[in-house]
């Protein structure tokens, strides 16, 4: 049975799209036939499973190889692991992964970022045990959706990120919400961490931040008109460099999207 997942499973569509996209092809495969055979892959703050259980059952149907040669998983709590074709391995008290230097082709890290105190040093992780030139590629919700602005202006608390219980803390799920992070400076952090030829993607469109951005379209147009204005006169430099991802931060994909999904390649 497949593991269930504690996030939601189109951000896992996601990642698989871009797996498919990003990872090398079989021989004479087709366009989105990926050459598992060749890969590692680590699957951190893997939770219950669902991810790896996926990327297995994907490995084990289409290629008939054996998963654990091939996945790698770690969570802080491994007795949630609910996949028993793979050994989830715990992560260290002080966020150390359990694997050696550049050992991975890909390092995979679905709804983990918002759960852990050191953002930094959590990036910087797992670009460690990437190989020169593997795929990073992390999610987290997407505080930068319009509809979850509407909401911390009118409650102060974003989409997804409630007040959470003082007397326990149990990192797995929304109660473990504690670091908020938007998609610039989940880049701004990525970068800084290791990590280049960093891209935005979504996972599903949210109809209530849809309808809030056509409503609110003429404000987001007026204000974003301004504040480029404004950034381009004062730091020309800072607003070259910044150019890409502010607008990818204003396209319609984070303006809408659940989940940002960020990828990033260790430099080779």
């Amino acid at each position: 049975m497949l593991a269930s997942p504690w996030s939601n499973p189109a951000t896992t569509d996601a990642v698989f799209r871009l797996l498919q996209q990003e990872l090398p092809k079989a021989p004479g495969a087709g366009a989105l036939d990926i050459d598992w055979a060749q890969l590692k892959i680590a699957d951190v703050g893997t939770g219950r499973g669902h991810f790896s259980h996926r990327l297995g059952a994907m490995m084990d149907d289409e290629a008939g190889l054996t998963p654990a040669d091939h996945i790698f998983a770690c969570d802080l709590i491994p007795d949630s692991f609910e996949y028993d074709g793979i050994v989830c391995h715990k992560t260290e008290a002080d966020g150390r992964l359990p694997f050696d230097d550049n050992t991975f082709d890909a390092v995979i890290s679905v709804e983990v970022i918002e759960h852990v105190e050191d953002q930094f040093a959590f990036i910087r992780e797992l670009v460690r045990i990437a190989k020169p030139g593997a795929l990073v590629v992390l999610t987290t919700p997407n505080t930068h959706h319009v509809g979850s602005r509407v909401r911390t202006l009118t409650w102060g608390f974003a989409h997804l990120y409630d007040p959470l219980p003082l007397k326990v803390h149990d990192p797995r799920l929304c109660g473990g919400h504690i670091h908020p992070i938007a998609p610039y400076f989940l880049a701004y952090t990525a970068l800084r961490s290791g990590l280049e030829k960093i891209t935005f993607h979504g996972d599903r469109r949210k109809t209530s931040a849809s309808l809030w951005a056509l409503i609110l379209s003429p404000l987001l147009l007026l204000g974003r008109a301004a504040a480029a204005r404004r950034i381009w006169r004062k730091s020309p430099e800072v607003a070259r460099e910044n150019d890409a991802w502010m607008k990818a931060c204003n396209g319609w994909t984070m303006l809408t999207s659940r989940t940002v999904v960020l990828a990033g390649r260790k430099p080779e």
